[in-house]
């Protein structure tokens, strides 16, 4: 069975500025997304959006373990918090989703998440879900051929891990000792379908890990400083050479698999007890105020700035221009 990963967190292993840039994080990550669909509400931004509110401190907790741009990522449906905790600037995400030359992609795919910034280590996401699984693999093999020590993490949901490459990159991944992490963002929903619906085990999806001789545990993916030290574990791990972890983070989205579903197959007591009692913001934020860590006007001030970070951002996107038609031709083999 999984290991529960718990402790006791020493919060003077931290500085000051360390725990306020968590919460720094998390709430840039819950503000862009608020922006986001606030713009898709107006009509400026077409095409499909799956908010990541509720789960912003797996994507910090687990990404301020490997912020050098040599290290990896392959983010999940969710990606936006990923990308973002992992350095990609705000104008380029939203760049994308307006379809202007400021997104990553310089104007392709307007309205999508499926960007990539190698540049920073954000290699993208598969068209295919649970297709990344067999590419983390690949790259974390190649660290290990030109004997870096660079770490590949690759996200996806519960109901990605019923894919049958998951299982078959795990293979290969213990076989060979790969440096790469899995982390199952697990936040109970395979769209509508709950995890029992879809899955045959009934208790940890980590527990299918130990059939590949993988190091696994269950962890509160809603507690940032707890999922930063177990996946700080998982990398140094594999900076030594011993191979993958396997991390299983439980979480909730606060809004539907997508912008417009109703989100009515759950109950409505269930979803105000996770924003009321388990919103990782909200908790976090009583837990740095609580031992005087900071102030709440100093939170309140972080908040603010972000407010403008993220006007300015929003501004440079929409004010970028559309792409040429002769982009749309850029990057083809003929």
């Amino acid at each position: 069975m999984a290991e529960i990963y718990q402790k006791d967190i020493d919060l003077k292993n931290y500085s000051k500025e360390e725990l306020i840039g968590y919460y720094r994080e998390m709430v840039k990550i819950r503000k862009f997304d608020e922006n986001l669909i606030r713009l898709m509400m107006e009509g400026k931004v077409s095409g499909f959006y799956h908010s990541g509110i509720g789960s912003e401190s797996v994507s910090v907790g687990s990404i301020t373990n490997i912020l050098r741009d040599e290290d990896y990522i392959y983010y999940n449906h969710r990606g936006c918090n990923q990308k973002i905790a992992k350095g990609v600037p705000l104008s380029k995400i939203y760049g994308d989703f307006l379809g202007t030359v400021e997104g990553t992609t310089r104007g392709l795919g307007a309205g999508i998440v499926h960007s990539a910034d190698p540049s920073r280590g954000v290699l993208g996401q598969c068209g295919t879900i649970g297709s990344q699984f067999n590419i983390a693999v690949g790259t974390a093999y190649s660290s290990k051929l030109q004997d870096t020590d660079r770490v590949t993490i690759v996200y996806f949901g519960d109901g990605a891990a019923s894919r049958e490459p998951l299982h078959g990159s795990l293979n290969w991944a213990g076989l060979y000792k790969l440096p790469v992490i899995y982390i199952c963002e697990n936040n109970g929903y395979a769209i509508s379908s709950t995890t029992e619906e879809t899955h045959s085990i009934r208790e940890h999806i980590a527990d299918w890990a130990w059939g590949y001789g993988i190091p696994n545990c269950v962890v509160d993916g809603n507690d940032v400083l707890l999922m930063h030290e177990c996946v700080q574990e998982a990398v140094e791990r594999a900076k030594r050479g011993e191979g993958p972890t396997f991390i299983e983070a439980k979480t909730f989205r606060h809004r539907g698999h997508f912008e417009g579903d109703t989100y009515d197959y759950v109950d409505p007591e269930v979803l105000k007890y996770w924003k009321e009692h388990k919103d990782p913001i909200k908790n976090y934020k009583k837990l740095l105020i609580e031992n005087s860590i900071c102030t709440e006007n100093e939170l309140l001030n972080v908040e603010e700035q972000l407010d403008q970070e993220i006007l300015e951002a929003i501004k440079k996107a929409d004010e970028a221009p559309l792409p040429n038609p002769e982009r749309i031709y850029e990057g083809l083999f003929a």
